[in-house]
This record gives structure tokens, sequence and C-alpha cells, in this order.
């Protein structure tokens, strides 16, 4: 059975990776560096395009540096200045993730909460006073 390196511990590893990415973008050039951050010898492309969360990281990713690409034709000298720009880069992309995800889990909150209200015998006024009561407490020794 292989080894599964991307699971839910490694996944935000591997979109910060994105998020910082400058210069050329390919899934080769991916897969090593974040190879070289999980401490793997190798992860293959397929490997990473069977995870639609990266998939679609990458793709925006790859057309927001095309984009910036055209949009910058004076190079600056300030090392000060590229690591600020680098980082305001970083950080802007890991908004517009963000941003994008809290979109799709609201748009699914709505579906969940219309499909719900749909279903016969589901008492929405039962469930509206369930739902807010806290998770009980897991004690681990």
């Amino acid at each position: 059975m292989p080894k599964i390196i991307i699971t839910e511990n490694t996944i935000p590893i591997a979109l910060h990776e994105l998020d910082k990415w400058s210069g050329k973008l390919t899934w080769e050039l991916y897969a090593e560096r974040l190879a070289k951050a999980l401490g793997e010898k190798r992860i293959s492309r397929h490997t990473l395009l069977s995870y639609p969360v990266l998939v679609e990281t990458f793709n925006a990713k790859k057309y927001a540096l095309k984009a910036a690409d055209q949009s910058l034709n004076s190079k600056e000298q300030d090392i000060t200045l590229e690591f600020a720009k680098k980082q305001i880069a970083t950080l802007e992309s890991t908004v517009a993730r963000l941003e994008k995800q809290n979109d799709l889990l609201s748009e699914q909150f709505v579906r969940w909460q219309h499909n719900l209200y749909m279903m016969p015998l589901v008492d929405m006024e039962k469930l509206n006073a369930r739902i807010d009561t806290p998770l009980t407490e897991v004690k681990r020794r």
C-alpha cells in the first residue's frame, strides 16, 4: 500500500508553499519544493492532482503570477522592498484563498440549512435549540 503523504496536517503546509511562491510555477517544481518542505524524497504530480483544493489553489496562483508578471515592468533594486513585496504577495494570496474557502463554506451551510428545512419530520425549532449547545468535553486521561 502506498504511503499517504498529503493529509489534513500537511495540506496547510502545501497551501502555504503555494501562497509564498514566486517565479515560474509548474507541477514538477511545486512537487519538488513541497517534498523538501515535508521531508520526503519525492512527491508525484499525480498525487498532487488528486487533491482538488491543491489544484484550485495552484491554478489560481498560476493565474495571479501570470497577471503580476505582465503588470510588472520595472525592477526594484532595494532588497527590503523586494522582501516586503514578496511578503505582501504571500499574504494577499493567503487572504484570497481563505476568502474563497469561506464563501464555499457559507454556500455549503445555506445548502444544508435549506435541505434540512425541506426534509419531512425535521422540527426546525428543536434543531435551532440544539445547534448552539457546546460540544461535550473529552477526557483523555
